[in-house]
């Protein structure tokens, strides 16, 4: 079901639900929209079109700490967004193939996705058509201290030595909560194959980590997003003590 409810907030751009220390901090957020949009005939006389946008947060909040490091943030994207160029691209793309029709389309959200004490993170939502028989949607994870504004990775939060252990009780948790026993293959559950693979696409949340499948990791497009939320409280012997 948490798949299915992910998928939706993508496909109708709803705001993605945040923890409670937003609340805490009197922080609104509302966003932007940045768009180049570029269209031409084809060697047939029909359209063809390359459209890029960017949806960004405008963070208005008591926590400065917070708002300067997403303000930050997003700055750097908008840099980036800014380097794209539709109208280059349709030229080049007849170039090399004069009867290009239909629209493509490349749109980035960014949104404020968790917050703990100690850190918060920004899920960067992708939705990518370049023909084809479907779009293809994808979810990746940024977290980042709360203090400084620097990009936390799996390494920063575990011991030394933790990956083959996070590993194993991930596969343990993940096989209860879709009660599969240890023998079972994955496969039955939609996976490509019986090996457990954990994602380094994960959110700091202020009840563990959550883990995300982007659609063709571990299961065919038609499954979805898939997402997991691994509890501290299995984890916290290889977790770093200032975490």
């Amino acid at each position: 079901m948490k798949n299915i409810l992910l998928t939706i907030l993508i496909l109708t751009n709803l705001t993605f639900a945040t923890e409670d220390y937003l609340g805490l901090y009197s922080t609104e957020v509302k966003e932007k929209e940045l768009k180049d949009k570029y269209c031409k005939n084809n060697i047939k006389g029909d359209e063809f079109c390359m459209e890029y946008t960017l949806t960004y947060p405008i963070i208005k909040s008591k926590n400065l700490e917070l708002k300067k490091s997403i303000e930050s943030l997003v700055e750097e994207k908008i840099k980036k967004f800014k380097k794209l160029n539709s109208k280059n691209k349709v030229l080049t793309l007849l170039s090399d193939e004069p009867d290009l029709t239909w629209s493509w389309e490349d749109k980035t959200r960014i949104q404020i996705y968790a917050t703990t004490k100690n850190s918060f993170t920004l899920a960067i939502i992708n939705y990518n058509y370049s023909g084809g028989a479907h779009a293809n949607r994808t979810v990746k994870y940024e977290n980042y201290t709360m203090g400084n504004g620097k990009e936390l990775e799996m390494k920063d939060l575990f011991v030394e030595g933790y990956a083959d252990k996070l590993t194993f009780i991930a596969n343990r948790f993940y096989r209860e909560i879709n009660k599969l026993q240890p023998e079972e293959s994955l496969t039955k559950i939609g996976w490509f194959g019986d090996n457990f693979i954990l994602s380094d696409n994960f959110a700091i949340t202020t009840e563990g980590l959550e883990f995300l499948y982007n659609p063709y990791e571990i299961k065919p497009h038609i499954a979805g997003i898939t997402t997991f939320v691994l509890p501290y409280n299995r984890i916290t012997t290889i977790m770093k003590s200032d975490k």
